[in-house]
């Protein structure tokens, strides 16, 4: 029974598959490829190209209405000091936000992604025809270039972005930071579906040649229950189109498991889940113990990643407590969950790096790590203590005798394990030899790296022997450093 379980495990991978252009791996991987399949632990930066009132206030100094969007600052603004004053007040705003000594911090603390959100209009005027951003279209002359210039900055730094179009035309739900209040009108309006379509490929043909441009994430908290599919499959038949090996991530739209379903046969494509406990009436009805509890259990999987969380609990919650042992719970909360998310998914970023003003307490990423409640990796600077020959063979012996035993004379194919071992090796010791990367992205890298092996040495049942050996020989390589 165990037998026949392991050999159907990786059959999917050799059959005629739906999977869209897969990426390949290349023998080193490149340094694009290592952007893309390494763990990635960072933070979003929030309130830079998509402004949010409570990140950048100044920037809605002219807006004197309960509306909190972009749209009513940025109208406001032009109403108030004309449209080249608002321009030259925005450019300032995307030159300054993030300085030197912030790009110095998020090396020191070995920072490797950053999710940055934008909103369409960021992209120029001929984006916004038909939507109420067309009237100030003028304030954003500069901001598609002015991104594209953090993107070479990171990439100086060593540290991938994620780009998220945050704000979609009509807006993916109701709140304020999809662009415009009282949003929600995009995936029921075919006109903003199409115009979307357009955004994505016009950024998937902008950044191609950047190799540390780690994903195109073409929504950000679609509503529950939204109709997706239709826009989802519209943009990802684009990407592909332009650039076969892009990383493609999409929201999960408050349904994790749905979606982690829908990008079972879509490689390269990623489900982007949020997880805050300080919403739901359910979360503050528990105690801070408990949520840590539950942070240590979350389920996800390497086809996801965690596009916002934070350290943020519920008033209710933190009063079940005192201020002593909050400081305590908390930092035992954002522990829990950076082990989880480190263990279990492909990267994840906290909700936000920074605030104009002062300082954001649990939001705040920089006060969450100096005060320890986020246990960033620090550079180790280990070597392994084995170039892995005496692993290989302890392992595939070990293997071969299990084997041997159990599969009832059977013959297997016990050499596809010992090339998957020494892959593995190789690889984790590479992505390892890239500022201590670690590979985050496994089920792609492992589907990619089976689909090579099948060209190389032909299909077979015993797939899943070589699919074993490279998780036991990055797992070993990681094992073995001292």
């Amino acid at each position: 029974m165990v037998l026949e379980k392991l050999k159907s495990k990786f059959e999917k991978a050799t059959r005629g598959s739906s999977a869209q252009n897969p990426p390949g791996l290349s023998t080193p991987a490149s340094r694009r490829e290592i952007f893309k399949y390494r763990l990635q632990v960072g933070t979003n930066i929030g309130g830079w190209f998509m402004l949010e009132k409570w990140l950048a206030p100044s920037l809605h100094a002219s807006n004197k209405s309960s509306d909190d969007s972009e749209f009513a600052a940025v109208s406001s603004s032009v109403k108030d000091i004309g449209l080249d004053r608002t321009r030259s007040k925005w450019d300032h705003h995307y030159d300054s936000f993030v300085n030197h000594d912030d790009w110095q911090w998020l090396v020191k603390k070995h920072v490797n992604a950053i999710r940055v959100p934008l909103g369409f209009y960021v992209l120029g005027h001929d984006f916004v025809k038909g939507t109420p951003f067309e009237k100030v279209s003028g304030v954003y002359e500069h901001a598609w270039e002015k991104y594209k210039g953090i993107i070479e900055l990171a990439r100086s730094n060593n540290i991938g972005i994620l780009i998220d179009l945050h704000a979609v035309p009509g807006g993916a739900n109701p709140d304020s930071h999809s662009g415009v209040s009282g949003g929600g009108k995009f995936f029921s309006s075919s006109r903003h579906v199409s115009l979307a379509v357009e955004c994505i490929a016009y950024i998937a043909r902008e950044v191609k040649d950047y190799d540390n441009v780690i994903g195109i994430q073409i929504v950000n908290e679609a509503s529950y229950g939204a109709n997706t599919e239709k826009y989802y499959s519209q943009a990802i038949k684009s990407v592909r189109e332009i650039d076969p090996t892009q990383v493609i991530v999409i929201s999960d739209a408050w349904d994790r498991g749905k979606y982690a379903e829908f990008v079972k046969e879509k490689q390269g494509v990623l489900v982007d889940t949020h997880i805050y406990k300080c919403f739901s009436d359910e979360d503050k009805s528990k105690t801070p113990t408990q949520l840590v509890t539950a942070a240590e259990q979350e389920w996800l999987d390497t086809t996801m990643i965690v596009g916002e969380f934070s350290c943020t609990l519920d008033t209710s919650t933190w009063n079940r407590v005192s201020n002593s042992d909050r400081v305590k719970l908390r930092a035992e909360y954002g522990k829990a969950q950076f082990n989880c998310f480190a263990q279990k998914s492909a990267g994840f970023f906290f909700w936000t790096y920074k605030f104009e003003e002062g300082s954001g307490g649990e939001w705040d990423f920089r006060e969450m790590v100096n005060s320890g409640c986020l246990p960033i990796y620090d550079r180790t600077h280990r070597t392994a203590r084995s170039n892995g020959e005496q692993e290989v063979r302890q392992a595939l012996q070990s293997h071969t005798a299990y084997w041997d035993e159990h599969a009832y004379g059977e013959e297997m194919e016990h050499s596809r394990y010992h090339d998957g071992f020494l892959i593995g090796w190789q690889d984790a010791a590479q992505f390892w030899a890239e500022d201590e990367s670690r590979i985050g992205q496994r089920a792609g890298w492992k589907y990619a790296r089976v689909q090579q092996h099948v060209m190389q040495k032909g299909n077979s049942r015993y797939l899943w022997e070589f699919a074993q050996g490279l998780d036991a020989g990055a797992q070993a390589f990681l094992q073995s450093l001292v």
